[in-house]
């Protein structure tokens, strides 16, 4: 059975994706990333019950080979939206791929979630095939099952992430922290500068491997939220559900948890709240309680963020780099740095004592005669 490649939409025409499409639980250390070209259809075997138990319906492709190219070996990562194999591929000796598919839930739902759901998988692949930076992963084909899910065929790296990462070493090295903000950076502003704007940067969406050099690669991936850049308010676009807007809540901007313009500078409050985690130890959004709901009226109101100040939580660290932290995290994204990397490198000067941390100036008349204000 062969079927026709779902063009993709231009920007200004997407049906945005359903929340978390690419997000997995990953069951090894090993967490893959994604991004895809359309191609053939496969030739694996539909399950025989599409209500059979979640795991139940994994393991039934365990042994199958996806297009007479890739034998399945095992379960890497199940979520709601996607799955995550460890694959052979056959052609090229045996290497070892991550195979991501469209979970099977969508079989059991109305045609149009199940086309829509395919259309962001695909889309996300094309966006994420047209990024070279470092911390992109490779991607080596893309296809669809016999059942019609679409699947992925990318590069398998072993790692962790970096939440795990940073759990394990209690003060993360300065060199280290930039060097990772550096890249994670790097990958963003590419990003950008072709027109989208990620909105779901966390440590669970970035993976740190340690290379034979000595040196730490980090990656990110999960670009299911992922939506261009329009200058139209997020609650105007298709799927928008102020419960549950697009991303995740502790690392959200305000701008985008109340549903206005989100452009770079929501990645960057995004990187910013990490910076904080990594130095301070605790997250830099912080509600009476953990709920997203919670969280989200926080964001929502006007108290300050930071919730406590990271000078208070590291009386070490240079007063400049506190306030180049703060500054990122302010809740106007126009008194956060023009980009992502300019945040990134006034952390660094005001590591290194380089020059002083350049915060952007005060917006507007009062701004101006009594300085930005949170």
């Amino acid at each position: 059975m062969a079927t026709k490649p779902i063009e993709p939409e231009m920007p200004h025409q997407l049906a945005y994706a359903p929340r978390g499409l690419l997000q997995t639980r990953p069951s090894q250390t090993s967490h893959p990333v994604a991004s895809i070209q359309p191609t053939s259809v496969s030739s694996v075997a539909q399950p025989a019950s599409h209500r059979a138990s979640s795991r139940g319906g994994l393991d039934g492709l365990i042994g199958h080979v996806v297009d007479g190219e890739f034998e399945i070996v095992r379960v890497l990562g199940t979520g709601s939206h996607a799955d995550v194999y460890l694959a052979r591929q056959l052609s090229l000796g045996n290497r070892e791929v991550a195979l991501k598919v469209l979970s099977r839930l969508y079989l059991t739902l109305p045609e149009m979630d199940f086309r829509r759901a395919g259309q962001a998988l695909q889309r996300e692949g094309q966006l994420l095939g047209e990024l070279h930076g470092g911390c992109f992963v490779d991607v080596y084909r893309a296809g669809a099952l016999a059942d019609g899910r679409p699947y992925i065929a990318l590069e398998h790296v072993e790692g962790k992430m970096l939440s795990e990462f940073v759990e394990k070493e209690s003060r993360i090295p300065v060199e280290i922290l930039l060097d990772l903000l550096q890249q994670w950076a790097d990958g963003l502003a590419e990003l950008h500068g072709r027109g989208w704007v990620h909105r779901d940067v966390t440590p669970r969406n970035a993976m740190v491997e340690a290379t034979n050099f000595g040196t730490r690669r980090l990656m990110t991936y999960d670009f299911g939220t992922a939506t261009p850049i329009t200058g139209r308010a997020d609650r105007f676009r298709m799927g928008w559900d102020r419960d549950r807007p697009a991303g995740t809540p502790v690392y959200m901007g305000p701008e985008q948890a109340s549903g206005g313009i989100v452009d770079g500078r929501s990645d960057q409050f995004a990187l910013a709240a990490i910076a904080y985690e990594l130095l301070g130890g605790v997250r830099a959004v912080r509600a009476e309680t953990n709920s997203a709901a919670a969280v989200l009226s926080f964001l929502r109101g006007e108290a300050a963020i930071p919730v406590q100040p990271l000078r208070e939580l590291r009386p070490d660290l240079p007063a400049s780099v506190c306030a180049v932290v703060h500054a990122g995290l302010d809740r106007l994204p126009e008194r956060r740095f023009d980009d992502i990397e300019g945040f990134v490198r006034a952390l660094a000067a005001a590591f290194h004592d380089e020059a002083p941390p350049a915060a952007p100036p005060p917006v507007g008349l009062l701004g101006r005669l009594f300085g930005s204000k949170k």
